[in-house]
């Protein structure tokens, strides 16, 4: 392998490990946003939300530089020197899975809890309709509450 070739496979070892460290993070945030759910804390899950859209486009990033890098080992590589790249992508692919499994369950608890406040808030618009027929026909007019009975 020529010293460009290696300079790159390293280049690229680095730009692979720096993203698997990021989408450790992404796991991390996902697997605290599960504990935010449960806790009913919908700001900081938010804000979890915010941290973890920095984090994607900090791989994006990565992702755009790696790829050249990948496009140029893979054609000038015999295969034993990228054993270390595949193993950081295969680690990544399972963190990514890892990533979107939670993801999938945050998405079906928040759906839960916004169908659940969706029909509390529509018992309580019934109820109010209903409080507001009764009060429409009781008369309120000064002259009833200024009666002494």
């Amino acid at each position: 392998m020529s010293k460009t070739a290696s300079a790159e496979s390293e280049q690229l070892t680095k730009l692979l490990s720096k993203e698997l460290e990021l989408y450790e993070k992404i796991r991390m945030m996902t697997e605290e946003q599960v504990k935010l759910l449960a806790k009913d804390d919908i700001e900081a899950f938010n804000i979890s939300l915010d941290k973890r859209e920095k984090l994607i486009e900090e791989i994006k990033g990565l992702h755009q530089e790696s790829t050249p890098l990948m496009q140029s080992c893979a054609s000038t590589s015999s295969g034993g020197e990228n054993s270390t790249i595949e193993e950081l992508k295969e680690k990544t692919r399972e963190v990514i899975e890892e990533c979107a499994q939670l993801n999938d369950k945050n998405m079906q608890t928040l759906k839960g809890k916004t169908e659940s406040l969706i029909k509390e808030i529509d018992e309580k618009s019934a109820k109010r309709k209903g409080i507001g027929g009764y009060a429409q026909s009781v008369p309120n007019t000064p002259e009833m509450f200024d009666k002494k009975t």
